[in-house]
């Protein structure tokens, strides 16, 4: 059964949304190269700044929400651009 992740954030004070935007884009990139079964990734911003990130993937066991420890440089400069306390995942199976 397909799985929507969705996690939401802050970004951590001096992190210009445009930049973000950028490095976003190249985390949608490595995404879809290193998170089996990613079916879509989509990121979008409210007015007050909050972030959310849905991601669908085709099970459960592959949807996990540790892919940001990565060591990778894209994934760990996108990693600090967030607050950490403000980071939140859940995980939902589709009806």
């Amino acid at each position: 059964m397909a799985i929507l992740e969705v996690e939401t954030f802050t970004l951590n004070p001096g992190v210009v949304a445009q930049e973000f935007r950028a490095l976003d884009e190249q985390m949608q990139e490595w995404c879809y190269l290193n998170r089996l079964g990613l079916a879509r990734r989509t990121t979008a911003r409210n007015d007050n700044g909050s972030y959310v990130v849905i991601t669908l993937f085709g099970d459960a066991t592959q949807a996990d929400a540790t892919y940001y420890r990565s060591t990778d440089t894209v994934v760990a400069q996108w990693s600090a651009s967030i607050v950490e306390s403000s980071r939140s995942v859940a995980v939902y199976s589709l009806l």
